[in-house]
């Protein structure tokens, strides 16, 4: 599988886990989705998230600077895609 294709896996998983946690589960999510308008996320169920998603993704915890700013599933998949791409390969 080359760069591009994990790219796109790693966003697909990563949004089928906001909707997983998703208060609404609104299943139609893209990445032009609002995390707390249109899935109801609040602060503490987005910072749940991104624990589960370090996790998940095996990931070191995220600086803070990197998390102001984000509001739509995309902001989270792109997050998520570019951590993947500077982590070392195991």
């Amino acid at each position: 599988m080359g760069p591009r294709s994990e790219s796109a896996a790693d966003a697909a998983a990563v949004r089928e886990l906001i909707v997983e946690m998703s208060p609404l589960g609104l299943p139609g999510a893209t990445p032009e989705t609002k995390l707390i308008e249109e899935l109801g996320f609040d602060s503490l169920g987005l910072v749940e998230l991104l624990v589960v998603i370090e996790d998940r993704f095996d990931l070191p915890p995220f600086d803070e600077h990197v998390l102001f700013g984000i509001e739509r599933v995309g902001d989270l998949e792109r997050i998520v895609t570019d951590a993947r791409a500077e982590a070392p390969h195991r």
